[in-house]
This record gives C-alpha cells, structure tokens and sequence, in this order.
C-alpha cells in the first residue's frame, strides 16, 4: 500500500473513531440504549387499579411499621426497609409508578394517565451537576406526547448553569422553607462538599410570586441540610403554608441529608414521616437510603392530581 493511501486509511479511521467515541458519549445513544425501558415505562399509562384498596394496604401497613417508633435512630434505620415491604405489600407498582435514574441515585414518577392533560412542569430544586433523570422523564414524556416546562435552582452556577439550561430554565438560588442568608453544604469544583454563606430564596415566594405557579407535577428536592431549616416540612402539611397559597402539589422526592445536625435531622425526618402518614394525604414510596434518606410522595387527596395521574374523577 502506498504512502499517501496509508495515511489517508489512517485518518479516516482516527476520524471514525473520534466520531464513535463523540457518539457512545451523547444523548443520541442514551436515548437508543434506553428505546425498549421507554417503551416498557410508557406502558405504565394504561395500567387500571384500585386506588383506594392500593392506598389503604399501604397505610395500614405502613402505620404498622413506623408509627409505633420513638427512636430517631432507629427510625432512620428502618425506614427504607419498611418502605419497601409496604410497596410490595400494596403492590404500589399498579399505580404506573417508574424509576428513572441519575449517576448516583433514582427518582420516581407517574405519567399523566389522560394524553395531552397540560401544562406540566418540573422543579428540581438542587441540581448537583446532573441532569440524567430530566432528561430521561424528558424523552418519555415526549413519546408519549407530552411537553414539560422544566425550573432547576442551585446556589452553585458553575456547570449547573449551562447544563440545566439544556433543558429549561437555571436560576441561581438556593430554595428553602425561609428567605435569608445561611450556612450550607455545597458542591464545589473537585465534585466535593464545602461551606458557603449562600442567599436562600422562600419556596413559596419561588413559586407563586416569581414564577407565577401553583400547579406542581413534579418536585424534586435535593438539598444539603441548610434549606430544611425552621418550618420546611411544615410546608407540606395540611393547612400548611402551600395549602394557604393555594399550591397544589402532585408528586415530591426528596432526600435528607447526613451532616452536622446528623441527630436532629433524624428527629426531624421521624417527625415529617409520622405526620404525612397520621394526615393520610400522601402516599410515601420508594423509599431508599445510603448514607441519606429519599422518598418518593403522592398526594393522594388532591382532586388535580387524581385526575391527571390516576385517572380518577370523583
């Protein structure tokens, strides 16, 4: 072979293997690699159940598990475990519940049960340089017909900015139960954890006075511990600060995080978890823990929310 034909021949193949490496990398083979668990999630739509008896075997069984428990510890300890025994208990999976996955972790969701039942949204409040799971929920939503208009927040702009903003819209804030200035525990360049004096901004204040919302598919909230500071949890309460302005809100994962106030935390995690299941408004599935606790919730009482992910008209 001839001089000029072998670097010719060398090129072009340093050429395509740039371009496979390029293409192994991008959201184009993502998404071909992940077509059949599309195809399988989006079949969640058609499932038909009974939600009450569904709801009810949850509770029941859920109640029997945690409620008897004083012990912060050990009720951080035993949540994920009697989380997953009440779901298979319930067969929690008929209410079209999916899994969608970040680097590190999972998100749960419900597609809409009626085609075209819009607007829908999603707020990631923490975004930790890492959009995987939007941009799953992203692609099925759209196969299945659906646009969703996505909100991230996180106080760090650097690489969450021009990642999020791929998606949807990127603000630079730190959302939390209070406005103010405060300690927290945030991302920095080398992908570790360090203190920052940051401004947070009230969630409610967010979303009903800046953006004009009150209508939430999807929450997902993980935040490093500053932002569940005084009255955060309440928030989700019945007559709490959402149901005074008026927010419905649909389906929540959130995630506690281990730091300093590790003990109180988990005395404030007993807490929320106890009071959601006493007030029988959500549904808390999915739950999983290393290192954190997370949780997926469905409001269960909010006619909105019945209507577009159940399916139920009542």
């Amino acid at each position: 072979m001839r001089r000029g034909s072998k670097i010719l021949l060398g090129c072009l193949t340093t050429v395509t293997l740039i371009n496979l490496y390029r293409f192994l990398g991008s959201e184009d083979y993502k998404d071909w690699v992940e077509a059949e668990q599309d195809e399988i999630d989006m079949k969640s739509v058609f499932k038909r159940f009974d939600t009450n008896e569904i709801f009810e075997k949850w509770h029941n069984c859920i109640s029997e598990q945690l409620l008897w428990i004083q012990d912060a510890e050990k009720f951080w300890n035993d949540f994920m475990f009697a989380s997953k025994r009440c779901d298979l208990r319930a067969n929690v999976a008929q209410i079209g519940l999916i899994t969608l996955k970040n680097s590190d972790e999972m998100k749960h969701v419900i597609f809409p049960k009626i085609y075209n039942f819009g607007p829908h949204n999603l707020f990631s409040i923490g975004i930790g340089r890492d959009i995987q799971a939007e941009r799953q929920f992203r692609r099925k939503m759209r196969k299945l017909g659906n646009n969703v208009t996505f909100y991230g927040a996180d106080p760090v702009s650097m690489i969450n900015d021009n990642l999020y903003s791929q998606i949807g819209t990127y603000f630079p804030l730190a959302i939390g139960s209070n406005s103010g200035i405060s300690k927290a525990m945030v991302m920095v360049e080398d992908g570790g954890y360090a203190p920052k004096s940051i401004v947070h901004v009230d969630i409610v204040y967010f979303l009903k006075n800046l953006l004009n919302v009150t209508k939430i598919d999807n929450l997902w909230f993980d935040a490093e511990g500053a932002e569940f500071g005084d009255g955060f949890f309440e928030i989700f309460y019945k007559n709490g600060r959402f149901d005074q302005n008026s927010i419905d809100i649909c389906q929540i994962n959130i995630e506690m995080h281990k730091n300093d106030d590790y003990p109180e935390r988990k005395r404030k995690f007993m807490e929320f978890v106890k009071k959601l299941i006493e007030e029988r408004r959500f549904g808390i599935f999915g739950g999983d823990q290393y290192i954190h606790n997370r949780m997926y919730l469905f409001n269960f009482e909010s006619s909105y929310c019945q209507k577009k992910f159940l399916n139920k008209f009542s």
